[in-house]
Protein backbone atom coordinates (compact mmCIF):
# COMPACT_ATOMS: atom_id res chain seq x y z
CA UNK A 1 0.00 0.00 0.00
CA UNK A 2 1.31 3.43 -0.94
CA UNK A 3 2.29 5.82 1.81
CA UNK A 4 -0.33 8.37 0.74
CA UNK A 5 -3.05 5.69 0.90
CA UNK A 6 -1.99 4.80 4.43
CA UNK A 7 -2.14 8.47 5.44
CA UNK A 8 -5.62 8.84 3.96
CA UNK A 9 -6.75 5.68 5.77
CA UNK A 10 -5.46 7.08 9.07
CA UNK A 11 -7.20 10.39 8.41
CA UNK A 12 -10.49 8.67 7.59
CA UNK A 13 -10.19 6.54 10.74
CA UNK A 14 -9.45 9.49 13.01
CA UNK A 15 -13.08 10.31 13.75
CA UNK A 16 -13.95 6.66 14.40
CA UNK A 17 -11.03 6.26 16.80
CA UNK A 18 -11.74 9.48 18.75
CA UNK A 19 -15.52 9.01 18.84
CA UNK A 20 -15.34 5.40 20.00
CA UNK A 21 -12.70 6.18 22.63
CA UNK A 22 -14.88 8.95 24.08
CA UNK A 23 -18.02 6.85 23.75
CA UNK A 24 -16.65 3.90 25.74
CA UNK A 25 -14.46 5.89 28.16
CA UNK A 26 -17.11 8.43 29.17
CA UNK A 27 -20.01 6.00 29.16
CA UNK A 28 -20.79 2.62 30.64
CA UNK A 29 -21.36 0.32 27.70
CA UNK A 30 -22.95 -2.31 29.96
CA UNK A 31 -25.71 0.10 30.95
CA UNK A 32 -26.44 1.65 27.55
CA UNK A 33 -30.05 1.15 26.50
CA UNK A 34 -31.27 0.28 23.00
CA UNK A 35 -31.84 3.90 21.93
CA UNK A 36 -28.17 4.72 22.64
CA UNK A 37 -26.97 1.87 20.42
CA UNK A 38 -29.40 2.89 17.66
CA UNK A 39 -27.95 6.41 17.61
CA UNK A 40 -24.44 4.96 17.76
CA UNK A 41 -25.24 2.91 14.65
CA UNK A 42 -26.79 5.80 12.70
CA UNK A 43 -23.80 8.04 13.42
CA UNK A 44 -21.46 5.40 12.04
CA UNK A 45 -23.74 4.81 9.04
CA UNK A 46 -23.75 8.54 8.17
CA UNK A 47 -19.96 8.65 8.46
CA UNK A 48 -19.68 5.58 6.22
CA UNK A 49 -21.79 7.34 3.58
CA UNK A 50 -19.40 10.30 3.79
CA UNK A 51 -16.41 8.00 3.23
CA UNK A 52 -18.16 6.29 0.31
CA UNK A 53 -18.96 9.57 -1.46
CA UNK A 54 -16.16 9.15 -4.09
CA UNK A 55 -17.87 5.96 -5.27
CA UNK A 56 -21.01 7.93 -6.12
CA UNK A 57 -19.22 10.48 -8.29
CA UNK A 58 -20.04 10.19 -11.99
CA UNK A 59 -17.00 9.17 -14.04
CA UNK A 60 -17.10 11.20 -17.23
CA UNK A 61 -15.03 10.94 -20.41
CA UNK A 62 -15.87 14.55 -21.22
CA UNK A 63 -13.07 17.09 -21.51
CA UNK A 64 -15.28 19.68 -19.81
CA UNK A 65 -14.18 20.49 -16.28
CA UNK A 66 -17.25 19.79 -14.16
CA UNK A 67 -16.98 19.02 -10.46
CA UNK A 68 -19.55 16.30 -9.89
CA UNK A 69 -18.24 15.54 -6.39
CA UNK A 70 -18.80 18.92 -4.69
CA UNK A 71 -22.62 18.76 -4.38
CA UNK A 72 -22.40 15.14 -3.21
CA UNK A 73 -19.92 16.04 -0.47
CA UNK A 74 -22.22 18.87 0.63
CA UNK A 75 -25.02 16.33 1.11
CA UNK A 76 -23.03 13.59 2.84
CA UNK A 77 -21.13 16.03 5.06
CA UNK A 78 -24.37 17.73 6.09
CA UNK A 79 -25.92 14.32 6.74
CA UNK A 80 -23.01 13.22 8.90
CA UNK A 81 -22.88 16.42 10.95
CA UNK A 82 -26.66 16.37 11.48
CA UNK A 83 -26.63 12.68 12.43
CA UNK A 84 -23.74 13.33 14.81
CA UNK A 85 -25.45 16.30 16.50
CA UNK A 86 -28.81 14.55 16.81
CA UNK A 87 -27.21 11.23 17.76
CA UNK A 88 -24.99 12.65 20.50
CA UNK A 89 -27.92 14.64 21.91
CA UNK A 90 -30.09 11.53 22.08
CA UNK A 91 -27.21 9.48 23.51
CA UNK A 92 -26.87 12.02 26.33
CA UNK A 93 -30.63 12.01 26.92
CA UNK A 94 -30.79 8.20 26.51
CA UNK A 95 -34.58 7.94 26.25
CA UNK A 96 -36.02 4.68 27.52
CA UNK A 97 -38.30 4.26 24.53
CA UNK A 98 -36.74 3.70 21.10
CA UNK A 99 -39.71 5.03 19.13
CA UNK A 100 -38.60 8.68 19.01
CA UNK A 101 -35.02 7.72 18.21
CA UNK A 102 -35.94 5.38 15.36
CA UNK A 103 -38.49 7.77 13.82
CA UNK A 104 -36.15 10.77 14.01
CA UNK A 105 -33.11 8.96 12.62
CA UNK A 106 -35.07 7.28 9.82
CA UNK A 107 -36.64 10.60 8.77
CA UNK A 108 -33.19 12.25 8.73
CA UNK A 109 -31.70 9.38 6.74
CA UNK A 110 -34.60 9.43 4.25
CA UNK A 111 -34.35 13.20 3.75
CA UNK A 112 -30.62 13.10 3.09
CA UNK A 113 -30.86 9.99 0.91
CA UNK A 114 -33.51 11.76 -1.17
CA UNK A 115 -31.27 14.83 -1.44
CA UNK A 116 -28.31 12.65 -2.42
CA UNK A 117 -30.29 10.73 -5.05
CA UNK A 118 -31.55 14.02 -6.51
CA UNK A 119 -27.97 15.19 -7.01
CA UNK A 120 -26.93 11.80 -8.45
CA UNK A 121 -29.74 11.98 -11.02
CA UNK A 122 -28.84 15.59 -11.86
CA UNK A 123 -25.18 14.61 -12.31
CA UNK A 124 -26.14 11.81 -14.69
CA UNK A 125 -28.25 14.15 -16.80
CA UNK A 126 -25.53 16.81 -16.86
CA UNK A 127 -22.77 14.34 -17.77
CA UNK A 128 -24.87 12.73 -20.52
CA UNK A 129 -25.76 16.14 -21.95
CA UNK A 130 -22.14 17.34 -21.98
CA UNK A 131 -20.85 14.10 -23.53
CA UNK A 132 -23.58 14.22 -26.18
CA UNK A 133 -22.67 17.82 -27.02
CA UNK A 134 -19.00 16.90 -27.38
CA UNK A 135 -19.87 13.92 -29.58
CA UNK A 136 -22.01 16.18 -31.75
CA UNK A 137 -19.22 18.72 -32.15
CA UNK A 138 -16.57 16.05 -32.79
CA UNK A 139 -17.80 15.13 -36.27
CA UNK A 140 -17.90 18.68 -37.64
CA UNK A 141 -14.86 20.10 -35.84
CA UNK A 142 -12.48 17.16 -36.25
CA UNK A 143 -13.53 16.28 -39.78
CA UNK A 144 -13.24 19.91 -40.91
CA UNK A 145 -9.84 20.30 -39.26
CA UNK A 146 -8.51 17.12 -40.89
CA UNK A 147 -9.80 18.08 -44.33
CA UNK A 148 -8.31 21.56 -44.04
CA UNK A 149 -4.94 20.04 -43.15
CA UNK A 150 -5.20 17.60 -46.07
CA UNK A 151 -5.93 20.44 -48.51
CA UNK A 152 -2.60 22.05 -47.65
CA UNK A 153 -0.77 18.90 -48.75
CA UNK A 154 -2.36 18.61 -52.21
CA UNK A 155 -0.58 20.40 -55.05
CA UNK A 156 -2.99 19.47 -57.85
CA UNK A 157 -5.51 22.32 -58.07
CA UNK A 158 -8.44 20.26 -59.36
CA UNK A 159 -8.00 17.60 -56.65
CA UNK A 160 -7.61 20.30 -53.99
CA UNK A 161 -10.89 21.87 -55.17
CA UNK A 162 -12.67 18.55 -54.71
CA UNK A 163 -11.37 18.29 -51.15
CA UNK A 164 -12.30 21.93 -50.52
CA UNK A 165 -15.87 21.21 -51.68
CA UNK A 166 -16.13 18.37 -49.14
CA UNK A 167 -14.58 20.60 -46.49
CA UNK A 168 -17.08 23.42 -47.12
CA UNK A 169 -20.03 21.00 -46.87
CA UNK A 170 -18.87 19.39 -43.62
CA UNK A 171 -17.75 22.68 -42.09
CA UNK A 172 -21.23 24.14 -42.65
CA UNK A 173 -23.08 20.98 -41.57
CA UNK A 174 -25.26 21.00 -38.44
CA UNK A 175 -23.34 19.81 -35.39
CA UNK A 176 -26.37 18.21 -33.76
CA UNK A 177 -26.32 14.53 -34.57
CA UNK A 178 -28.68 11.55 -34.39
CA UNK A 179 -28.26 7.82 -33.80
CA UNK A 180 -29.46 7.15 -37.35
CA UNK A 181 -26.51 8.99 -38.92
CA UNK A 182 -23.71 7.77 -36.64
CA UNK A 183 -22.67 5.04 -39.08
CA UNK A 184 -22.46 7.58 -41.90
CA UNK A 185 -20.35 9.90 -39.75
CA UNK A 186 -17.98 7.05 -38.96
CA UNK A 187 -17.69 6.20 -42.65
CA UNK A 188 -16.87 9.83 -43.42
CA UNK A 189 -14.20 9.91 -40.70
CA UNK A 190 -12.71 6.67 -42.05
CA UNK A 191 -12.62 8.06 -45.61
CA UNK A 192 -10.98 11.27 -44.40
CA UNK A 193 -8.29 9.22 -42.67
CA UNK A 194 -7.81 7.24 -45.88
CA UNK A 195 -7.55 10.49 -47.83
CA UNK A 196 -4.99 11.81 -45.38
CA UNK A 197 -2.79 8.75 -45.86
CA UNK A 198 -2.43 9.40 -49.61
CA UNK A 199 -2.65 13.22 -49.75
CA UNK A 200 1.10 13.72 -49.68
CA UNK A 201 1.58 11.28 -52.57
CA UNK A 202 -0.60 13.41 -54.88
CA UNK A 203 -2.48 10.42 -56.26
CA UNK A 204 -4.86 12.76 -58.10
CA UNK A 205 -7.39 10.23 -59.35
CA UNK A 206 -7.66 8.47 -55.99
CA UNK A 207 -7.81 11.75 -54.07
CA UNK A 208 -10.62 12.97 -56.32
CA UNK A 209 -12.52 9.70 -55.95
CA UNK A 210 -12.29 9.70 -52.14
CA UNK A 211 -13.16 13.41 -51.92
CA UNK A 212 -16.27 12.81 -54.03
CA UNK A 213 -17.24 9.87 -51.80
CA UNK A 214 -16.79 12.01 -48.68
CA UNK A 215 -19.00 14.69 -50.22
CA UNK A 216 -21.73 12.16 -51.09
CA UNK A 217 -21.65 10.62 -47.61
CA UNK A 218 -21.69 14.03 -45.92
CA UNK A 219 -24.59 15.16 -48.10
CA UNK A 220 -26.50 11.95 -47.29
CA UNK A 221 -25.75 12.44 -43.58
CA UNK A 222 -27.21 15.95 -43.67
CA UNK A 223 -30.26 14.76 -45.63
CA UNK A 224 -31.02 11.96 -43.17
CA UNK A 225 -30.39 14.28 -40.25
CA UNK A 226 -32.94 16.73 -41.59
CA UNK A 227 -35.52 13.92 -41.90
CA UNK A 228 -34.88 12.53 -38.40
CA UNK A 229 -34.98 15.96 -36.73
CA UNK A 230 -38.36 16.89 -38.17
Amino acid sequence: MKRVNILWLLLDSLFLIVFNLLFFILGDANNFNTSVWINYGFIHFAYLMLLLTPLFVRKSTSSAVIDYSRPLYVVTTSWFLTALLVGVTLILIAPETTTVTIILQIILAALFMGWLLTHLIANEHTADHVERQEAELQYVKESSAKLYSIMQQITDRAAAKKVERAYDLIHSSPSRTHAEVRSLEQQIINEIDRLGSIAGQNETAQITSIADKIYRLADERNRQLKINNK
